[in-house]
């Protein structure tokens, strides 16, 4: 089984080169003078990627599930299907893995499932559940053939839970190239579980989190001597943890990886964000039009916090800064301005397909197939 600790030694992998924390400022100046863009002057360290892996890797090990006389305690993925509903990957010693779909409703079942294999239920209602100050004890049977279970999770790191990301890196491997495509890890659960009641879009969708962080990781370490390129292969619906997301993003980059949106994938906010970390980066159409907007595979958004959108925050503000720096870095000196126009493009909660003419201006898709 990967040692995930081990993963975090490679600090040449994860260093942002030439970025600088602090801005000068004249002692002399009187006069304060408006600032109408972030610095790109944020600087993106090794000790700072350590202690946002540290508090993840707590999430990643606050549930254990015993099912069938095997024991998983480890977290792979996570996806929220609603405020009370979350669906995790959960992997034993042996790395064997199962699905794991936990309804914290007070009558409610759980769902078990195995790619392929098998699905199954228990109650995991009110009336089996023990609820403490740290955790949760959960003491049921399965539906199909009455196998005890007992599942425990961390009440504090449940919330977590789904904010760890859902997309699956899978290499393949030909002589001295090695491409990297993603994939929906509960692509499968939805469907055998809910069939049409999911959108097959939504099925095919994922996130991006502290997952894709520990498997590129673990990959880059593998094949850190061959040509890779990240294909995205899936709808990425974006970024649920933006702090780690933009270290993925540099390790992408200084990993010389180039990205690729296929015909069959798209990127939004987040996955924009790793898309632009490619060292080239190209788009395969999905539709041979020249409109690319239409066929909606490259989409930014500004960003909010509680009733706040990013422009009421000062552009001094860490969280500015820290994208000014990430997408100069990314696409040059026209990185800042890039990002200016993220924030205009759509409110948090809307979405805007980049168009040719804007990539173009930003340099950010270098080149578009059929």
């Amino acid at each position: 089984m990967t040692s995930y600790r081990k993963l975090l030694l490679a600090s040449s992998l994860m260093v942002l080169a030439g970025c600088n924390s602090g801005s000068g400022s004249d002692s002399k100046t009187t006069i304060t003078k408006q600032v109408t863009k972030p610095a790109a002057d944020y600087n993106f360290n090794d000790e700072e990627i350590t202690e946002l892996y540290n508090h993840r890797d707590q999430v990643l090990n606050s549930v254990n599930f015993y099912y069938n006389g095997q024991v998983y305690d480890r977290v792979l993925f996570g996806e929220e299907l609603d405020d009370d509903i979350t669906v995790i990957r959960l992997m034993d010693k042996y790395s064997e893995t199962i699905d794991l779909m936990i309804n914290r409703n007070e009558e409610a079942e759980c769902i078990i499932y195995s790619d392929n294999q098998y699905s199954d239920k228990f109650d995991c209602g009110k009336e089996v559940q023990s609820v403490g100050e740290e955790t949760t004890v959960i003491q049921s049977k399965s539906v199909n053939d009455y196998t005890p279970i007992l599942l425990e999770y961390n009440n504090e790191d449940f919330e977590f839970l789904s904010h760890i990301g859902s997309t699956v890196l899978k290499v393949i491997n030909e002589y001295d190239q090695v491409d990297i495509e993603t994939s929906a890890a509960f692509k499968n659960f939805l469907h055998d579980n809910f069939g049409q009641d999911v959108s097959e879009r939504d099925q095919n969708s994922s996130t991006l989190g502290i997952s894709t962080f520990i498997q590129l990781a673990n990959i880059v370490q593998i094949y850190q001597d061959y040509s890779m390129m990240l294909k995205f292969d899936n709808i990425i619906n974006g970024s649920v943890d933006d702090d780690v997301n933009m270290y993925t993003g540099l390790m992408i980059r200084n990993n010389y990886i180039a990205t690729m949106v296929t015909k069959n994938g798209s990127v939004f906010s987040g996955g924009t964000d790793l898309f632009s970390a490619g060292v080239e980066r190209t788009l395969e159409r999905k539709a041979p039009t020249n409109a690319i907007e239409l066929n909606k595979q490259v989409g930014v958004h500004s960003w909010a916090e509680d009733d706040k959108t990013a422009k009421e925050f000062p552009f001094t503000d860490l969280s500015h800064r820290k994208q000014a720096t990430y997408f100069k870095t990314m696409l040059g000196d026209e990185g800042v301005d890039f990002y200016m126009y993220t924030l205009d493009s759509a409110p948090a909660s809307g979405e805007h397909w980049v168009t040719k003419k804007e990539s173009d201006k930003y340099n950010l898709i270098n080149n578009i197939v059929d």
